[in-house]
């Protein structure tokens, strides 16, 4: 996955990524951003040294994507399913406080999971990969956004064996 976003801060190798929240983000919060914040921040290593105000490309590994949703939507889900039925019979006041005391636990958990284990595997780290320029970065927005399925490279390709094709045509 990879998402331009724009340097708000820089603090020795770190900077601190800004971007554009998605429609999927409007309902969610799980950022613990308010509603009126257009935007998610991310901290990343400064591999480039970009500067406050830079547009830069940032990427993170599917894998890594599909583990974080996981852990925080299914792992929890999870738990509380686990202590639901094994509470089920009991009085509906402990059952209800074993639930939520459940969900609470195993949000705490997948904090802990995150800060200590994932966060120091190199792979699960997102990367800045490019510094680009605010046109080239809503360029490639709007592009991605249009595009159904086929890369650039994909479509550079096809011109190019087009303009072959029509040119071996021509000399004929």
């Amino acid at each position: 996955m990879r998402e331009v976003g724009v340097v708000h801060k820089v603090r020795g190798t770190f900077a601190t990524v800004r971007f554009d929240r998605k429609t999927a983000c409007e309902n969610c919060n799980m950022c613990l951003k308010p509603r009126e914040a257009n935007y998610v921040e991310l901290r990343v290593k400064n591999t480039l040294s970009a500067k406050a105000g830079d547009s830069v490309e940032v990427a993170m590994g599917d894998r890594a994507v599909l583990t974080a949703a996981l852990l925080v939507y299914a792992v929890p889900l999870i738990i509380m399913g686990i202590v639901l039925s094994v509470t089920y019979t009991l009085d509906i006041g402990i059952c209800l406080a074993a639930t939520f005391g459940s969900l609470i636990l195993a949000f705490i958990a997948v904090a802990l999971i995150d800060k200590f284990v994932i966060r120091q595997k190199k792979e699960y780290a997102p990367t800045m990969i490019a510094i680009v320029n605010a046109d080239k970065a809503d360029k490639e927005q709007n592009a991605a956004a249009e595009t159904s399925g086929k890369t650039e490279a994909t479509a550079t390709v096809e011109t190019e064996a087009e303009a072959e094709s029509t040119s071996a045509h021509a000399e004929e």
